[in-house]
């Protein structure tokens, strides 16, 4: 229903796992960063990592959600996701849209912190920083304080990190385009993503989606340095088919 004006196309630019990259960063994983450095799949090399063969020789392909490597690809990213930010292996054996036995998931969550022990230590830092100041900072700075019992506020501290850090790499994006591309009309901020639409007759253009992209571009400042690349979609009827 979200549908671009008469002469225009609508444009979405979203940055492609972006909580994993900042997730990765913040536990300075040297094997995920040169995964996602290297335009690999994260959740294609966590599948081996964790499932072996069982997922490597499953049938299906991992984009079909109606095949059993399918189920066990989007069980997978699920499972790493909520372990990433401190769902309890009891927690994620209940949800349905994880659903393996629980001692699989105790084993499994062992396996990852043993692979990733960086997350770990991650998870550390928030608690001790909240412990002693009620508060955190991301890499650009920003600082959230917490007034409940520090023990409560774990779990959503952790979140924070990441997700603020998203949300102000498509801030900072959506005002550099503003200012380099005057005709892109900004509309809506999605978390992760931005939609905005441009003159149809500059739709299609490599030379129109690189200076997009280039104008998108965020430096996170960690030492280490994270650039989350924008993947560019566009429709000239609607935001949902936008390809």
């Amino acid at each position: 229903m979200f549908i671009p004006d008469p002469g225009k196309v609508i444009v979405d630019a979203d940055l492609a796992g972006a909580d994993a990259q900042v997730v990765a960063w913040e536990a300075d994983d040297a094997k995920l960063k040169a995964a996602f450095r290297a335009g690999q799949s994260v959740h294609l090399m966590n599948g081996e990592d964790l499932l072996g063969t069982e997922f490597t020789a499953a049938s299906g392909h991992h984009k079909n959600p109606g095949t059993p490597k399918g189920r066990m690809y989007d069980a997978l990213k699920r499972f790493v996701h909520g372990t990433n930010y401190l769902s309890t292996a009891r927690n994620l054996h209940l949800n349905p849209a994880v659903g393996w036995p629980l001692a699989a998931c105790e084993s499994r969550q062992r396996r990852w912190f043993d692979l990733h022990p960086g997350i770990r230590d991650w998870h550390k830092r928030v608690e001790h920083s909240i412990s002693k100041t009620r508060s955190i900072r991301n890499q650009f700075g920003y600082r959230i304080v917490y007034f409940d019992r520090p023990d409560s506020v774990l779990t959503n501290a952790v979140a924070w990190g990441p997700q603020s850090t998203v949300a102000e790499v498509c801030f900072r994006g959506a005002l550099r385009l503003r200012d380099t591309c005057p005709w892109a009309e900004l509309l809506l901020q999605v978390h992760d993503s931005i939609v905005f639409q441009i003159p149809s007759h500059r739709a299609g253009q490599g030379s129109t989606l690189d200076l997009i992209r280039g104008s998108l571009e965020t430096i996170v400042p960690y030492p280490d340095p994270l650039v989350i690349q924008w993947g560019i979609a566009e429709s000239n009827s609607s935001w949902g088919d936008c390809k």
